[in-house]
């Protein structure tokens, strides 16, 4: 605990220069942008549309309010895949920052995340839109977002760390998280309920799937933000402890590491 401890101890120390290098990803991402922040607000919608024409006109998905449904699996999934494919190059990206600057390379990878944290929290605005347009407007129930979004963050976080680390000593995973991504995406009840996994007819199969550690994480919202009930004590369990294992993991592999990065640029 104690190895672990020290690294989360030189983020806080840190936790300024986080937020500059995420101002800066803000303000060159939308720099010379017509709508500006406003395409995060107009993304998540964009893709919830061309979502909803496939999967509930041309290949049935029977789920009531889809819209909705689908955008409450969607915007802590594209919190995830963001979140891997942005971090993967981030320390390659600051290399010249990494050779002069003596700080915790683990910021990059941290301010990635924490850049597109905002995204999700500005992409709720529209869900609450829509949701409240289709009659399921806000209750209660959405307080459960606050230990949802930390458990996606942390996840996130913990993927942002194992991908940057590999990347820099496997220039490969660039084209696999591509892959990875798109073959997660299919098997993560996001625009499917989950029920259908349940219905599989291989037993080998459902087991595998039941192990994907992203289906607690999606569930955390959309049994609030869908369903419009508070997530039980077993679902939070088992997001909690698909979180805790794999942000140790990505925080053991980078900082096992870490020393040699500088020697792979």
């Amino acid at each position: 605990m104690t190895a672990l401890a020290a690294p989360l101890q030189g983020l806080w120390k840190y936790r300024e220069l986080i937020g500059l290098l995420v101002s800066r990803d803000l303000k060159v991402r939308y720099k010379r942008s017509v709508l500006g922040m406003g395409w995060t607000l107009l993304n998540p919608l964009l893709q919830m549309g061309v979502y909803t024409l496939v999967f509930s006109t041309i290949m049935r998905v029977d789920v009531p309010q889809f819209p909705v449904f689908l955008l409450s699996g969607l915007l802590p999934w594209t919190l995830i895949s963001v979140s891997i494919t942005g971090a993967a190059h981030c320390l390659l990206n600051n290399q010249g920052l990494i050779r002069k600057v003596a700080v915790p390379q683990m910021v990059y990878p941290v301010a990635v995340v924490a850049s597109k944290v905002v995204d999700l929290l500005l992409s709720l605005l529209p869900l609450a839109l829509l949701a409240f347009l289709l009659g399921r407007p806000p209750g209660p129930s959405w307080l459960a977002l606050v230990p949802a979004l930390v458990l996606v963050t942390v996840f996130s976080t913990g993927l942002a760390l194992l991908f940057s680390s590999l990347t820099v000593f496997y220039r490969d995973m660039r084209h696999l998280i591509d892959i990875l991504i798109q073959v997660w995406f299919y098997v993560t009840p996001v625009i499917y309920p989950i029920a259908y996994l349940e219905k599989l007819p291989y037993r080998a199969l459902r087991s595998i799937l039941a192990a994907n550690p992203a289906t607690p994480l999606i569930r955390c919202f959309q049994v609030p933000l869908y369903e419009g009930r508070f997530p039980d004590a077993a679902l939070l369990g088992a997001a909690t402890l698909s979180t805790a294992l794999v942000f140790a993991f990505g925080l053991l592999v980078f900082t096992s590491r870490e020393s040699e990065h500088i020697h792979h640029f």
